[in-house]
């Protein structure tokens, strides 16, 4: 009978759970030094077979012949804001409050919020990757000097303002890459560009290394158990 399965898919469910949760606080724990980094938290709620449904079949593969399965219902990402450090440097800016810098990469605009910038060879403001920072009209900010910016964004080169940053809020952020960002933008309001700062990651490394260990326990726990029912199950098999 297929009831004869339920704890060894309900535990083999949990124990890909937990090795899915591991799998994102690896991640983060990887990314804790890297500058406005945001963890991703996973979202998970509980599959059951509706009452009084039932399948005229005893195959234990068929979801519908089982009880309850823990099912990941998506990864979402914690944008709040990371610890904000000086470093002197006058092309690292950070933004305080809400907003990400718009950058362009190939023919698409992406938002993010890692402030380290440079000039390339060309006088194009870009960020570490080399894609050009944009401005709040999305046009790529081209500089003929050494820049300071102001907190709201404004660019200025010899005293004189050359450009607004592009700083957006974002509808519907989406994750594109490490600390890259798709979504629909409109202007930020009341943030605060801070030169010379930039912006941490987000991840509290003790909470994180804590929620580590408990998940590889209980992962530890779960691979465990279904060994114990392997080993019970073939007992009974050799029974008959």
């Amino acid at each position: 009978m297929a009831i004869e399965y339920q704890p060894l898919y309900i535990m083999a469910s949990g124990m890909l759970l937990k090795q899915r949760k591991l799998d994102t606080i690896t991640n983060n724990l990887a990314n804790l030094d890297t500058p406005a980094f945001k963890k991703d938290l996973m979202l998970v709620s509980l599959w059951g077979t509706p009452s009084g449904q039932r399948i005229p079949d005893t195959d234990p593969q068929n979801p519908n012949n089982n009880f309850l399965y823990p099912v990941v219902e998506r990864v979402f990402t914690d944008l709040s804001q990371g610890p904000i450090r000086q470093t002197g440097n006058p092309l690292d800016l950070a933004i305080e409050g809400r907003g990400f810098f718009a950058i362009r990469r190939g023919q698409e605009v992406f938002y993010t919020r890692k402030g380290n910038l440079r000039l390339d060879g060309e006088g194009f403001l870009v960020n570490e990757q080399g894609y050009r920072v944009l401005d709040q009209n999305l046009n790529e900010i081209r500089l003929e000097g050494e820049p300071t910016f102001g907190r709201d964004g404004s660019v200025f080169v010899g005293g004189e303002q050359v450009a607004s940053l592009g700083v957006f809020d974002l509808q519907n952020p989406q994750k594109v890459g490490r600390d890259i960002f798709s979504g629909q933008p409109q202007q930020a309001q009341g943030f605060k560009i801070m030169q010379g700062f930039l912006e941490l990651s987000n991840v509290n490394p003790i909470l994180e290394v804590a929620h580590l260990i408990q998940t590889h326990r209980a992962h530890e726990v779960y691979s465990n158990l279904i060994r114990s029912l392997d080993t019970l199950y073939e007992r009974f098999n050799q029974s008959f």
